[in-house]
C-alpha cells in the first residue's frame, strides 16, 4: 500500500468522524434553538448567548464537513462542460480543480493563522458581559479543517494527475 493510499484511508476516517461530530453539533444547535423559543414563549426568559452560539456553531458545522465534502467530490461543478470533455480533458480538469481547491484553502489557512494565534493569546470572545463565548475554537476549526481540505485536494490532484484516477471514480469507491 502506497503512502498516498495510507494517507487517503486515514483522511477518510478523520473526515467521517468530523462529519458525525458536525451532525451531533447540528442536533445540539437545533435543540438549543427550540429550547430558547420555548423559554421565550412560556417563561418570557430567553437563554443567554443563543445567538452567539448558533452563529459560531454554524461556521464550525460547515468547516467540520468540509473535508468529507472534498473527499466525496461534492463541491460544485458543471457536469455539462465535463461531459463535453474527453477522458484526458476530464483528468486535466480534475487535477486543475484539485490544485485550485488546495490553493484556495491554503489561502484560507494562511489568512486564518494570525487571527487564531491572536484570539488564543488575547482571550478574544464574542458576546457581552453576561455571556462570553471564546473565539479561538471557531478559528481553530477553520484552520485545521482548511489544512485537512488541502490534503484531500492534493490527494485528488495526485490521483488524477499522476495515477489517472478521476475524482468521480474515487468518490464512487468510498
Amino acid at each position: 500500500m502506497s503512502a498516498i493510499e495510507v494517507l487517503d484511508r486515514l483522511l477518510a476516517i478523520v473526515s467521517q468522524a468530523l462529519k458525525y461530530l458536525a451532525a451531533a453539533l447540528l442536533v445540539g444547535v437545533s435543540i438549543l434553538i427550540c429550547a430558547d423559543v420555548v423559554m421565550r414563549f412560556i417563561l418570557n426568559s430567553p437563554i443567554l448567548g443563543v445567538a452567539e452560539i448558533v452563529a459560531n456553531g454554524i461556521v464550525i458545522i460547515a468547516f467540520l464537513q468540509l473535508t468529507y465534502a472534498v473527499r466525496q467530490n461534492s463541491m460544485l461543478k458543471s457536469e455539462l462542460i465535463l461531459n463535453l470533455m474527453g477522458e484526458k480533458g476530464k483528468l486535466a480538469s480534475d487535477t486543475i480543480n484539485a490544485l485550485l481547491g488546495a490553493l484556495l484553502f491554503g489561502l484560507v489557512a494562511w489568512a486564518s493563522w494570525h487571527p487564531l494565534v491572536r484570539s488564543i493569546t488575547t482571550g478574544e470572545f464574542v458576546g457581552y458581559s453576561s455571556f462570553q463565548l471564546p473565539v479561538w475554537p471557531v478559528r481553530l476549526v477553520i484552520e485545521s479543517c482548511s489544512i485537512l481540505a488541502i490534503i484531500a485536494y492534493l490527494i485528488h490532484a495526485i490521483k488524477a494527475g499522476i495515477f489517472g484516477i478521476r475524482t468521480d471514480e474515487v468518490s464512487a469507491a468510498h
